[in-house]
């Protein structure tokens, strides 16, 4: 297989992966079950530590110290947000509002981080990237 086939897979599991979590998060908060966010939570990021290690392991390369901090920094921040999304849906915030703001939140952090911090310039495909991703995240909110 071939590395743009494994990238175009893995992608497409990321895209499905990506909506699964908060989905969990809103369908316990439905049935009552917000008590068990925490468990949740747990067992979804020790489902994607496995994953990644079983990855790790068939693709036979190693990893450096930074690299593992960064993925450890990058999976706590992903942990928090999603602790909060959930404590939000338990507190009674419409699931209508509260994953607009969270992904509302992350894509303007994201944002400027890359201008602030890494000096990145937008070009006009990036700025209709991101005027897009807010009018449809203010559709979504609004419908």
């Amino acid at each position: 297989m071939n590395k743009t086939n494994l990238w175009m897979r893995l992608m497409l599991v990321s895209f499905v992966a990506n909506g699964l979590g908060p989905f969990g998060l809103k369908i316990l908060t439905e049935r009552g079950l917000a008590a068990y966010q925490e468990q949740y939570l747990f067992f979804w990021y020790l489902g994607g530590f496995v994953f990644a290690l079983a990855a790790l392991l068939v693709s036979r390369t190693g990893v450096n110290g930074r690299e593992v901090l960064l993925g450890a920094a990058m999976g706590g921040c992903s942990l928090a947000g999603q602790s909060f999304t959930a404590l939000a849906l338990a507190k009674g915030i419409p699931g209508h509002i509260a994953f607009p703001l969270t992904t509302g939140g992350s894509l303007f952090l994201v944002a400027t981080a890359g201008l602030l911090l890494f000096k990145e310039r937008i070009g006009p495909y990036g700025f209709c990237g991101v005027v897009l991703g807010i009018a449809a995240l203010v559709m979504l909110s609004v419908a």
